[in-house]
């Protein structure tokens, strides 16, 4: 794993932004984009469809395909299982993978603002798609449940990517608090110029 330091004397263009749910992952990568003036991909656009249905698995990689296709982005969401096809296709474009391995005591109070905020102001979040309390307090598919289930088995996975040298080719940036990513961020060059 590379030193914050070091990162801004090389190419960091096509950036994966990960972590547990409440992380901050859409956060971080729409900063990022903004400073670096690169284009943004939301990736829960390209899984759900309207009403909550998920893009079925064989019809996944022509979205990502084609919104990954220029030469700066970045992108948030989780490719700790490379046996998908869009995983292995972010995996192999990417340049730079950021790991927002934030402590729990940040992660929940934050999810659980968030969840309560988008519940309220029915924030519309993609194709219509839109959070209730019905469905993140009170539904098996809440996503309060899901970042509980999940804190330690993304940690692991996510530790054991980090240390695989499989994955050398990536700048791998892990970052443990909101203050080491504005310091990281700030590192970034701005405004690069881009290629559609």
């Amino acid at each position: 794993m590379q030193k914050m330091k070091d990162i801004s004397q090389q190419s960091c263009r096509r950036i994966i932004v990960v972590g547990t749910s409440g992380s901050g992952k859409t956060y971080a990568a729409k900063a990022i984009a903004a400073h670096m003036g690169i284009k943004y991909i939301c990736n829960d656009s390209l899984i759900w469809q309207a009403n909550w249905i998920n893009v079925p698995d064989d019809q996944r990689l022509p979205g990502f395909e084609k919104a990954t296709d220029c030469d700066a982005w970045v992108i948030d969401g989780n490719v700790a299982s490379t046996k998908r096809p869009e995983n292995a296709l972010l995996l192999k474009r990417a340049d730079t993978i950021v790991w927002l391995d934030l402590p729990r005591r940040t992660v929940w109070p934050q999810l659980l603002w968030r969840t309560i905020k988008r519940s309220i102001t029915r924030e519309e979040l993609w194709h219509g798609n839109r959070e209730s309390f019905r469905l993140s307090f009170f539904s098996r598919d809440s996503i309060l449940i899901w970042s509980f289930k999940t804190f330690t088995i993304n940690r692991k996975r996510y530790q054991a990517m980090f240390n695989d040298e499989q994955w050398q080719h990536l700048q791998r940036i892990r970052i443990t608090s909101r203050r080491s990513f504005k310091q990281w961020l700030s590192t970034l060059p701005a405004k690069v110029q881009t290629q559609s």
